[in-house]
């Protein structure tokens, strides 16, 4: 079975939560957070960064047995909130796991208050994810060894 409690937390959090100005501050109350976990800037690559965000967006992934582990970091505030949703959300899953992930998943998450363009940017985020737990599952199956660079 799929372990999405952290996920179910947020999405618990963002439920009790009455209007779109708090689901907003709640956010900005994750990206501060996030502000406190180390994100070196060797991380922060061409290889690395995330496409289909206006926002700079780094996600760093590391394949450990079969889960899979993320890591994000934005330039922009209320990004970096969202990076770090979605990367505590759906970290530990398998390949497999990840990509039984829907677009309900982010839906879910009831971010209603967010530009259409992060929304748009949130589910590029979830395929982003899951593209890179169906790589490194490809790589185990190549290498045979179950390994992965912790950065890729």
């Amino acid at each position: 079975m799929t372990d999405l409690a952290r996920y179910q937390e947020f999405v618990d959090s963002l439920a009790m939560l009455d209007d779109e100005e708090m689901r907003f501050e709640y956010i900005l109350d994750l990206a501060k957070r996030h502000r406190d976990n180390e994100f070196p800037d060797e991380w922060k690559t061409d290889e690395n960064l995330m496409h289909g965000c206006m926002s700079k967006v780094w996600i760093v992934h590391e394949a450990k047995g079969a889960r899979n582990y993320f890591r994000g970091h934005s330039n922009a505030a209320i990004v970096n909130g969202l990076v770090t949703m979605m990367t505590e959300s759906f970290s530990g899953l398998t390949a497999e796991e990840l990509r039984a992930l829907t677009l309900d998943h982010v839906r879910k998450l009831n971010l209603g208050a967010l530009t259409t363009q992060r929304q748009v940017g949130m589910m590029a985020m979830l395929k982003h994810l899951q593209k890179l737990g169906v790589n490194a599952l490809a790589f185990r199956g190549e290498k045979g060894n179950g390994t992965r660079p912790a950065v890729s």
